[in-house]
């Protein structure tokens, strides 16, 4: 009796399996093609167009489509705005009828999609106005179980992503190539606030990243969200042929969101670093530093995130070279005039090595002679520590040592007024005291300098030529008892 009841329960199986399989193998999605694509227009008023079949599996059940493309709104580029070889969607059968929603994975297989500004500032990817009322959305929220639907989706993969990036306001362009990413263990339980009530993780990868000059190579990033908290721990990139480690955490918990970004180089290569900046022939670098940046802020915009801006920028170089640059035989001139050029010592204590082939060297007396001569200067040391504090930079240990001569930097920089807070430049002696020092105050676009007006015409612009905002760093001599200017690290 048994067998015969089990032999019956197969036969039964088999038949709704054969009749389910015939059911699927039979139904046709792409009729329903014209009417996908005009829903897709009225809720983004983007004209979409499934030029592939769309097919229905059972197992896995789920829905595939292949070869969707999305145009380009009318006055941008010709080119298509997205292009998707294939996507598919595999769910749960079961789960629907106690109102959930069970996905296995969505994939999305060789995208390709250009994000593009007009001259006006428009992007492509903008929906309509009509689109993004919020008329329809208070007629959902009146549901008397005020909740959203359990959504669980195991897998989200996107496979082969390429960005191309056009923006037409600037001129500049910028490629992310390669991208490939995972999201596993998606959730979204029932809680009104949609970001608290989803969580994910997963890992991110990118062959390379191009803007204008600049590449990044060998992306990766591991990722976490939960309770309104982002977290990338490690993320690691290759650039000027160093590898950078870090983490960033952005937490979205209160009104005002927090971010916190570590970031390690163990060697920056100084060599590729001048392959890109130092257009000179005659200047090179080589060696390597290494940098360490922890930097903690909160805030909506700019204004707020700078002054709200505390940390640790570390930068720490042993026996490197500048090549071109007889650091040493500026120097010497300086000690024989009694007068800093702070456009060359300041540009080299804030911005490193870079700083002082970027200003071209000294502007006048015999230092000319110590630029492009063909020796190499040995940087023995050179070290620029400087905490962050709500805003304001603070020159705690900036200086550096050839061997012969040693140069230090002090003071502070406020960010958000954009002040110079009585930064000095000294030239030492072996006790540490400033056999020269020029000072500087006041604001970046109008430093008030102890020197006089030659001087400062020669050294205006240092800053700006290194970091585009600032205008100006100068100074002159001034005489002073053999009070200890510098006691930090480099000796």
């Amino acid at each position: 009796m048994g067998k015969k009841i089990l032999i019956s329960l197969v036969v039964i199986m088999a038949a709704i399996i054969v009749t389910l399989v015939a059911i699927v193998m039979t139904f046709n999605l792409n009729k329903y093609k014209p009417q996908i694509e005009k829903k897709v227009y009225e809720a983004t008023g983007k004209e979409l167009k499934i030029q592939g079949k769309i097919g229905l599996s059972l197992s896995p059940f789920g829905i595939s489509a292949k070869d969707i493309v999305i145009k380009n709104p009318k006055g941008f580029s010709s080119q298509d705005m997205l292009k998707l070889g294939k996507v598919a969607i595999s769910l749960q059968l079961a789960p629907l009828l106690n109102k959930q929603i069970k996905i296995n994975y969505v994939k999305l297989i060789n995208i390709n999609l250009l994000v593009e500004k007009s001259k006006k500032g428009i992007l492509n990817l903008a929906l309509k106005k009509k689109q993004i009322s919020s008329k329809p959305a208070k007629k959902e929220i009146s549901d008397s179980s005020g909740t959203l639907p359990m959504v669980n989706v195991g897998k989200v993969l996107l496979e082969n992503v390429n960005i191309i990036y056009k923006d037409h306001q600037t001129n500049t362009k910028a490629n992310v190539n390669g991208l490939n990413l995972s999201i596993n263990n998606i959730a979204l339980s029932g809680d009104k606030d949609i970001l608290k009530a989803l969580s994910l993780k997963g890992l991110l990868t990118i062959n390379n990243i191009k803007y204008d000059r600049y590449l990044l190579k060998n992306i990766s990033a591991n990722f976490k969200f939960k309770d309104k908290i982002a977290t990338i721990d490690p993320m690691k990139l290759t650039t000027f042929n160093s590898t950078a480690i870090g983490k960033l955490i952005y937490n979205m918990q209160n009104k005002t969101p927090k971010i916190y970004i570590q970031e390690h180089i163990g060697k920056f290569d100084l060599a590729e670093i001048s392959k890109e900046f130092i257009k000179s022939k005659k200047i090179s670098l080589n060696g390597y530093v290494k940098a360490d940046v922890k930097l903690a802020m909160t805030g909506q915009t700019p204004k707020q995130i700078t002054k709200s801006l505390s940390g640790k920028i570390y930068v720490v170089g042993d026996n490197f070279g500048v090549k071109g640059i007889d650091l040493n035989k500026i120097l010497s001139a300086y000690d024989k005039t009694k007068s800093l050029n702070v456009k060359d010592v300041g540009a080299f204590m804030l911005a490193g090595p870079v700083g002082l082939a970027l200003t071209k060297g000294a502007d006048a007396g015999s230092a000319v002679a110590g630029i492009g001569s063909g020796e190499t200067t040995a940087i023995k040391k050179m070290v620029i520590n400087t905490p962050i504090q709500k805003g304001i930079l603070i020159l705690k240990d900036v200086a550096l040592s050839t061997g012969k001569y040693r140069l230090a930097i002090k003071g502070k920089l406020n960010l958000y007024n954009k002040r110079f807070i009585h930064v000095a430049v000294g030239f030492l002696n072996k006790k540490g005291c400033a056999k020269i020092s020029q000072t500087v105050s006041g604001s970046f676009s109008k430093p008030k300098v102890n020197t006089s007006k030659l001087a400062v015409s020669a050294v205006t612009g240092m800053v700006t030529s290194l970091f585009g905002q600032f205008k100006g760093l100068a100074g002159g001599k001034k005489k002073t008892k053999c009070k200890v200017f510098y006691n930090g690290s480099v000796k």
